[in-house]
């Protein structure tokens, strides 16, 4: 409900003196619109209107009336309402008819229409920086809606909503299977209609949800807790032994301020409320309210717009002391959080992030809810928006989680829900990671039925696949989770295995890991080129330099040898032509057995390596080549192209010792 859930916003009201004579009506009209009654105003408005016969004052009628409807979020009406004011020419008098009409049409989400009426306001000689920033504010979030990549699912709680106002729900239990909330619904304890709303005063009302999770007929709490006066807005401590609420006190139509009061939980019901006392002594209209209770129960957030504040209402805390029994004084957040207009529903995660509700920092409309970053105890800074769909161009704030995971609820008054304001779950719902593969032969881009697929992740899951008839292979169905690394071999009779390596960690959203895997046929006895191997000069021993790492160029061969445990294979090394023949083969030798060795110092079997040298029988650029190039190191780099490393595949039926 209005006057609880913005705890009696403070609205800007536009200096309107009338020059001449008003009616009774007109007058009472006015009473209730400066005092906030913005249904009562309405209805007194319209009588007025009719009595009414300068046209001057017929227009401003207009506008108050759909600034009533506005106020109270029956956009539609203030939207008629404006549009007559327009007709009736109240522009002349303020063009802010054409922002208030810009303001309604944003809280519905039509904000190219907003727009349009933001700049007639501008045009019209309204305050060109406050239209530029309406107008501006309207573009971005329009295209912020658009491109928002907020992973939240959010549904409307059909089951707990009236066609009132039903907003503020907070867990009061240790499970989260009890909510409370507030609502206006005709069950609640205070009957009359309130005059800004032309609802019945709110009440707290208590719903639990069954094995089936389903949640029950809500049920107004006992009237310890609930009274004529407005109730809303509550918090619980950690042991959910203790509620915290806030009631504004409401006496023969006469509005005071809001205060938060405590009661202690005695079996289903609750002990008579304790007030608070934060604000000043003597002053009865300051509002206080909707608190938050940290879980050491230490410190106790809420917003108020008690004066010395940035403007509207502020988040302020205030202090437990255990030894004197007592809260100390309020304490304001600050401007990283706080501004000019409303900041209300705190709400502070485990993790210390803030949350809140404003129309200050830039938003999609109405309220937005936000969340800034903990710098240690009660300070935050790098205040950010949840985005849609959490936000949306209508009023949007209350949002607390269910037990520090990533769901939770929170209130709007978006286009779709059953009431005035209504209640709304959201949750983070899993990232989906899916595999679609397809095995081709390598040589003839043909697929490979049957190839195995064999895919491991880092949380010891295992998935051993066959591609179909089409070479195909999947994970569709869940099975790949989120913050994991996976490999995967591929292999198949008579061809060389392959690997690869794809990982989930720090994705944020849905993917689907696409690959295609090429396998070499075996064949005998043909050379295989790898990464480069390399020897200085008249040397048997790894080169190692800036240009290359010759161990990590084996290591390429390492790997397909443990991915294909039936290879049996030949080193074959390599000289230039510079030195003898015979010299040359026994260098050639050494160099062979150099990678033999190398392998077999990493675990491959002896039995399975073969070495021979063949010195410079085979070489890629030819001495003649060589000798017609410009430079020495044109030259050396051609000496280096027969210095090298190759294998051959001897056979395929190795079967390793014990299997």
């Amino acid at each position: 409900m209005k006057l609880i859930r913005i705890i009696t916003l403070t609205i800007s009201l536009l200096a309107f003196t009338l020059v001449q004579a008003q009616s009774e009506q007109l007058v009472k009209a006015n009473l209730e619109y400066d005092n906030g009654g913005y249904d009562e105003a309405a209805m007194k408005y319209k009588a007025a209107y009719k009595k009414e016969k300068k046209i001057e004052t017929k227009a401003m009628i207009l506008y108050r009336t759909g600034e009533c409807y506005k106020f109270v979020h029956r956009y539609s009406e203030a939207d008629e309402y404006f549009k007559k004011s327009i007709i009736a020419k109240y522009h002349k008098q303020d063009p802010v008819v054409y922002f208030s009409y810009g303001e309604s049409l944003l809280e519905q989400g039509k904000y190219d229409e907003a727009i349009v009426q933001f700049n007639k306001y501008k045009d019209n000689g309204g305050d060109e920086a406050k239209a530029s920033k309406a107008a501006a504010e309207a573009e971005s979030a329009a295209l912020n809606i658009e491109e928002s990549d907020s992973r939240y699912e959010v549904e409307l709680m059909a089951a707990l909503c009236s066609p009132y106002y039903d907003y503020a729900p907070v867990i009061s239990d240790k499970k989260g299977d009890v909510l409370v909330f507030s609502s206006s619904r005709p069950a609640s304890s205070g009957g009359d209609s309130d005059p800004i709303t032309g609802e019945d005063f709110a009440d707290l009302y208590v719903t639990k949800r069954d094995k089936k999770r389903k949640w029950d007929m809500p049920k107004v709490l006992n009237n310890t807790v609930n009274t004529s006066n407005h109730e809303g807005a509550a918090s619980f401590t950690k042991k959910r032994d203790i509620m915290y609420f806030t009631r504004c006190k409401v006496s023969d139509n006469d509005r005071f301020g809001c205060d938060i009061l405590w009661a202690k939980k005695q079996g289903k019901n609750y002990a008579t409320p304790t007030l608070i006392p934060i604000r000043a002594e003597g002053d009865d209209s300051t509002t206080i309210g909707h608190p938050f209770i940290s879980s050491d129960s230490k410190f106790m957030l809420f917003a108020s717009n008690m004066p010395g504040g940035f403007g509207g209402k502020d988040l302020y805390y205030i202090t437990y002391d255990k030894r004197a029994d007592a809260w100390g004084a309020p304490v304001n957040l600050g401007s990283e959080i706080n501004t000019p207009e409303n900041e209300m529903f705190p709400f502070i995660r485990a993790d210390g992030g803030l949350y809140f509700s404003s129309n200050g920092h830039t938003g999609y409309g109405g309220l937005d809810v936000f969340k800034a970053d903990s710098n240690g105890e009660m300070s935050w800074s790098e205040v950010s928006n949840l985005q849609y769909p959490i936000n949306s161009s209508s009023d949007d704030f209350s949002l607390i989680f269910e037990n520090d995971e990533d769901k939770g609820y929170f209130t709007s008054n978006r286009p779709g829900g059953k009431g005035m304001d209504d209640i709304y779950s959201f949750k983070m719902p899993p990232l989906e990671f899916m595999l679609t593969a397809v095995v081709y032969n390598a040589k003839t881009g043909e697929p490979i039925p049957g190839a195995k697929v064999l895919i491991n992740g880092t949380d010891n899951s295992s998935f051993d696949l066959r591609a179909d008839g089409n070479g195909g292979v999947e994970l569709t169905n869940g099975e790949l989770i989120e913050e994991t690394t996976y490999t995967a071999d591929i292999s198949m009779d008579g061809f060389i295995a392959a690997g690869d390596l794809f990982s989930t960690v720090g994705l944020e959203r849905s993917t689907t890991f696409a690959k295609e895997y090429f396998l070499d046929p075996i064949v005998l006895e043909i050379a295989y080129t790898f990464p480069e191997v390399r020897y200085d000069l008249g040397k048997w021993e790894l080169q190692v330099n800036n240009e290359v790492n010759s161990a990590d160029s084996l290591d390429y061969l390492l790997e397909l040898l443990q991915k294909n445990p039936n290879l049996v294979v030949q080193l074959e090394a390599h000289t230039d032509t510079r030195d003898g023949d015979e010299a040359n083969r026994i260098l050639s030798n050494k160099r062979a057995k150099t990678c033999k060795d190398y392998l077999i110092s990493k675990g491959i079997a002896a039995d399975r390596l073969e070495s021979k040298g063949f010195g410079e029988t085979k070489n890629l650029v030819s001495d003649t080549e060589i000798a017609a190039m410009a430079t020495n190191e044109e030259k050396e780099v051609g000496h280096q192209k027969n210095r090298r490393t190759e294998f051959t595949i001897l056979r395929f039926d190795y079967v390793p010792k014990g299997e």
